[in-house]
């Protein structure tokens, strides 16, 4: 279906600041002529079955602390698996559980590709379930880039991984999860597979008729782009697709605003950025190649990460799914607790209020001007294996803020609504 005005949302959907910033741009194409929103979603590799408990999180740091502490941050090094094999190894004094402990600081496999898919498949319908609350167009369609697959590395170490597929289930569907974890892990992690099929089953016989979920076919992409009078890319997520764009030749119809790279690492979680460390070479294509597109604009981490939003102002606007989400991943309540309602951000977090990187990042680019943002240059320099940005006086254009904001419950949830019913010459879709 060819479209005037075409918008690509592509994000992973692991973070609640990916769902706000989908609030954002479902609010800002509502009702818009001619506008046709594709919404896709890069998933990552899984390793079925692997978990850790609070107290396994604490003793492991405790160890790393102990032993590593030359090497920085112990939850750094754990959430990224930054120990290897000899790391573990080289260390004598330890005993079977304690050195049990610090393998968890060891990157383990990804597991099969398929039960990658599965788990991308249960989010992608979560995701598409959100989208339908939102929209007011006659139908929903959500993608889901399963080549990508092939060429991202997940900087998350998987014992570590927050388990966003628990957050949207029912208390039914998280008991037989308990249970299923109850078992020896070899058989635990087939005994998934059957659970994600069972979840995706009930969202497909349950789902409003208006809404799909399938595999992203990328050349029918790049023939929606051809057609198109303008084409918005927005995303949070790896480069790949844009280095897939330059290659099919369709970069120069594109305005790509993106939320990648920082100046200063100190403040990531991660050795590099996390957007460009999911595929280095395609950022590194990409960044050298921007000139390619119709226009190219970032969201550097410092910036995306410089406002605050009042939870109870986004879940008044995005509604309780996206509440849930901020549950479990910013407020890090069980997702038992999140489904009983034993808490809600009403009752527990009503005055708390989170950074939300995508939703800063993509606000910047929707609303000229958001919160005082002003537009500089950055240009590429290489430490090491990392790709930082430098200020400059040219090079690739980026939205920078110069300070710290919050925003308060009204002021977050305003914000949103008038994306949709303000001045619609206001918000650069189009």
């Amino acid at each position: 279906m060819a479209a005037d005005n075409l918008v690509i949302f592509y994000n992973d959907f692991i973070d609640s600041d990916n769902l706000a910033a989908a609030l954002a741009l479902a609010r800002a194409t509502n009702k818009r002529a001619a506008t046709r929103v594709v919404w896709i979603l890069e998933p990552r590799q899984v390793s079925l079955g692997l978990d850790m408990t609070p107290d396994q999180i604490a003793r492991c740091k405790a160890l790393l602390q102990k032993y590593f502490a030359s090497r920085g941050n112990p939850f750094k090094l754990l959430l990224g698996g930054l120990l290897d094999q000899h790391d573990v190894d080289s260390i004598s004094d330890i005993d079977a559980e304690e050195r049990s402990l610090l393998q968890l600081a060891v990157k383990p496999a990804y597991g099969p590709k398929e039960d990658a898919q599965l788990h991308g498949n249960l989010m992608a319908w979560d995701f598409a379930e959100c989208l339908a609350g939102w929209s007011y167009t006659s139908s929903t369609e959500v993608f889901v880039d399963l080549d990508t697959l092939e060429e991202i590395e997940n900087p998350v170490n998987l014992n570590m991984h927050h388990h966003e597929e628990l957050i949207n289930r029912d208390e039914d569907e998280l008991a037989t999860y308990q249970r299923i974890m109850q078992q020896s892990y070899p058989q635990r992690v087939d005994s998934l597979r059957g659970w994600y099929r069972e979840c995706i089953a009930s969202k497909q016989k349950a789902r409003n008729p208006h809404v799909s979920v399938q595999s992203l076919q990328f050349e029918k992409l790049c023939q929606d782009v051809a057609k198109a009078t303008n084409v918005r890319f927005f995303g949070g997520s790896s480069l790949r697709i844009l280095r897939k764009f330059i290659d099919a030749g369709v970069a120069p119809r594109i305005q790509c605003n993106i939320q990648a790279g920082s100046s200063d690492l100190s403040a990531n979680l991660f050795p590099t950025q996390f957007n460009i460390a999911l595929n280095k070479k395609a950022a590194k294509f990409v960044l050298g190649h921007h000139t390619e597109f119709k226009s190219f604009t970032i969201v550097p981490s410092q910036t995306a990460q410089s406002i605050t939003y009042s939870v109870l102002g986004l879940q008044g606007n995005g509604g309780l799914r996206l509440g849930k989400r901020i549950l479990g991943f910013n407020c890090r309540e069980s997702p038992l607790a999140i489904a009983s309602k034993n808490v809600t951000i009403e009752k527990n977090y009503s005055d708390k209020a989170y950074s939300m990187p995508d939703l800063t990042a993509f606000l910047c680019a929707l609303v000229p001007g958001y919160m005082g943002c002003k537009t500089g240059f950055v240009e590429i320099m290489a430490q090491d294996e990392t790709l930082l940005l430098h200020p400059s006086d040219s090079g690739i254009p980026i939205y920078d803020m110069g300070g710290s904001k919050s925003l308060s419950s009204s002021e977050a949830s305003g914000l949103l609504w008038a994306l949709q019913y303000g001045n619609p010459d206001a918000v650069a879709v189009g």
